[in-house]
């Protein structure tokens, strides 16, 4: 199953490769407004984010742009190099649970990028999160409203309900809950699909 799943994240970092430009022209554009609003409400000004997942860089762009100090992340050259043509802020090449950054962030942005990580490290990777955020740092993060772990297009896709993601909550054991929020999907031709919004806390005793 570990073999399995380890080539069908690979296979997932192929597909963004080979469908790179379709995927930029569909998301770029989408309107994440409501989105930003809750995460930024638990910001201050300036403060240090990480696009885990950046894909098109329209996220990075526009935190950089509302003057915070941002650090971008995706496991696909071509999205790296997009975000980089957009934005003029560091951009590493990696995989979301492959991050080794430890107490840097006051928050983690990650907008339908843990999606693509096995269900078996979907918990180890909100650990890695929590390492690299500050005592107190808020992680926004979303996946397809479901059940199921499963390829479609050859990519690997994780779904998570309130139930299934509260589960790997409580095993991270690194954070408190703010907000779970469910909202369709922002692009016209995918408005039946559902997300699941989350936002978490770092919880303070860890990291001091």
């Amino acid at each position: 199953m570990e073999n399995k799943c380890g080539n069908d994240i690979d296979q997932t970092i192929e597909y963004y490769e080979i469908n790179a430009s379709a995927f930029i022209e569909s998301t770029i554009g989408a309107d994440v407004s409501g989105l930003y609003k809750p995460f930024e409400d638990l910001l201050v000004p300036g403060c240090r984010i990480l696009d885990l997942g950046c894909g098109s860089g329209r996220d990075s762009n526009y935190f950089a742009n509302k003057g915070y100090d941002v650090v971008a992340a995706d496991p696909s050259p071509s999205m790296c190099a997009q975000t980089r043509s957009l934005v003029n802020i560091p951009v590493f090449k990696m995989k979301a649970e492959d991050i080794q950054f430890s107490n840097e962030f006051d928050a983690v942005w990650a907008c339908a990028s843990l999606l693509h990580v096995s269900k078996d490290d979907q918990t180890e990777t909100l650990r890695a999160i929590g390492t690299a955020l500050k005592p107190g740092g808020i992680c926004y993060c979303s996946w397809k409203y479901g059940d199921k772990e499963r390829v479609v297009e050859e990519r690997i896709f994780v779904d998570f309900t309130e139930k299934s993601f509260r589960k790997a909550l409580e095993k991270a054991s690194m954070f408190s809950e703010e907000k779970i929020w469910i909202t369709n999907d922002v692009r016209i031709s995918r408005q039946d699909q559902k997300w699941l919004n989350v936002l978490i806390k770092k919880r303070a005793d860890f990291g001091q």
